[in-house]
C-alpha cells in the first residue's frame, strides 16, 4: 500500500478499482495537501468505466499526525463508516470506489468520488443561513433514522461503537494534556476552570452519552466537513464517526456553523424540526428531551474546538479555530451547558 501520493502507480490504482493492471494508463496529480490525512485530487487516463478524476486519502505526511491517526484508528474508522453507509446511503456522501487498511503499518487508503465538478466547499468562517441549516438538520435526521438502534442488533456499527480500555485511557491522557495547555485566551477564565470536568469525569460523560437510543453519528459535522450541491448538503471526513445520540450531531453542527445571533433565534425550531422528521420515519422523539440533550451536546463541540486550539495549526488554521472557539463559548454561555452537564452527571432533574 502506498504511503505517499508519489507512490501511487497506475497498476496499483487499477487493482484498487478491480480492473486489469493496464486499465489505468496514466495518473496526474492536480492538487495535493495534508492534514489529518494526506489528500490528492488526480486525473486518470484509462479504459471506459475508469473515472476521469478521483480523490485519494492516504496517511498524513506530518509524523505526529500519522501517529495520532494510527493510535486512534481514524483512517480505519472512516473506512468502517463508508462500509456502514453502503452503496445507497440515506444522505449525500462521496462515493467510495475502494478502501483498504493495513493496521501493521498504520496505513489506510480511500479512493473516493471527486466532488470538485459539482460541490461547493466552505469553512465555518462562512456560516450557513437558515435554509441551509434546516437542510443539514433534515439530512442528519435521515442518517440517524436509517441506523437507529442498529448498534444493538449486531450490525456493522459494532466496530465503530467499540473502544478498548487502552483507547479510553489514551484518549483521556491526550485530553488532559491538551486541556491543561489552556492556550486560548478566547475562553473565559471561569469556563477554563469548568473544562476540568472532561478530564476528571471523562468516563462518566462517556457513560452518559451511551444511554438511550444509539445511532451512527458523524461526530465532527462542522461546515468544513460538509459540502453543498445546490441546496443539498453532503458529508465528508468520517474519521470521527461513532455510535451515539443523534442530537449530538445537530448541536455540534449548528453551534459551529451558524452565526450565534441567528442561531439563538433558530435553534429550538431546528431541534423540533429534527424531532418531527424522526417521527415521520416512525421514531418516537420527545422534543423537550432532545432540547435538553442539544444544550448539553454543546459541550462536545467546546471540548473538540478547545483541544484543536491547543494542538495549533496542525489541525486547523488560526482563523477557523478562533471562529470555532468563539461560537462554542457563546453557545456554552447561552445555555449554561457545562453546569447542565454537571447536573445531569450528578443525577439531578433539570
Amino acid at each position: 500500500m502506498p504511503s505517499r501520493i508519489e507512490d501511487v502507480t497506475p497498476a496499483w490504482l487499477a487493482g484498487m478499482l478491480g480492473a486489469a493492471p493496464a486499465a489505468v494508463r496514466e495518473i496526474r496529480v492536480v492538487h495535493a495537501d495534508s492534514g489529518t490525512a494526506a489528500r490528492a485530487r488526480i486525473e486518470v487516463t484509462g479504459d471506459a468505466g475508469i473515472p476521469p478524476t478521483l480523490f485519494l486519502k492516504l496517511p498524513p505526511r506530518d509524523y505526529p499526525q500519522h501517529v495520532l491517526m494510527t493510535l486512534f484508528g481514524l483512517g480505519t474508522s472512516e473506512i468502517n463508516a463508508y462500509q456502514v453507509l453502503g452503496s445507497a446511503p440515506p444522505i449525500r456522501v462521496p462515493r467510495c470506489h475502494a478502501a483498504r487498511s493495513d493496521p501493521r503499518w498504520g496505513r489506510d487508503v480511500l479512493v473516493l468520488e471527486d466532488l470538485s465538478p459539482t460541490a461547493r466547499f466552505r469553512t465555518i468562517t462562512d456560516p450557513v443561513d437558515q435554509g441551509e441549516a434546516e437542510a443539514v438538520v433534515d439530512a442528519m435526521a435521515d442518517l440517524h433514522a436509517a441506523h437507529w438502534g442498529a448498534a444493538r442488533s449486531g450490525s456493522g456499527l459494532a466496530a465503530l461503537a467499540t473502544r478498548s480500555e487502552v483507547d479510553v485511557e489514551l484518549g483521556l491522557l491526550i485530553r488532559r494534556r491538551l486541556l491543561g495547555a489552556r492556550t486560548t485566551s478566547l475562553v473565559p477564565a471561569a469556563m477554563r476552570e469548568q473544562l476540568a470536568i472532561f478530564s476528571e469525569r471523562g468516563r462518566e460523560i462517556d457513560a452518559f452519552w451511551a444511554q438511550g437510543p444509539q445511532t451512527l453519528i458523524h461526530g465532527d459535522p462542522h461546515l468544513g466537513n460538509l459540502f453543498f450541491e445546490g441546496a443539498v448538503p453532503g458529508f465528508l471526513d468520517w474519521q470521527i464517526a461513532t455510535v451515539g445520540p443523534g442530537i449530538r450531531d445537530v448541536a455540534y453542527f449548528a453551534n459551529s456553523s451558524v452565526e450565534p445571533g441567528l442561531l439563538r433565534q433558530l435553534e429550538r425550531g431546528l431541534v423540533e424540526r429534527y424531532a418531527a422528521r424522526l417521527a415521520a420515519a416512525g421514531i418516537a422523539a420527545d422534543p423537550d428531551q432532545l432540547w435538553t440533550l442539544y444544550r448539553v451536546g454543546i459541550t462536545e463541540l467546546l471540548l473538540a474546538i478547545v483541544c484543536t486550539a491547543a494542538a495549533g495549526e496542525r489541525m486547523q488554521s488560526a482563523e477557523v479555530t478562533r471562529c470555532g472557539v468563539q461560537r462554542a463559548v457563546a453557545a456554552a454561555e447561552a445555555h449554561d451547558s457545562l453546569a447542565l452537564l454537571t447536573a445531569l452527571l450528578d443525577g439531578k432533574r433539570v
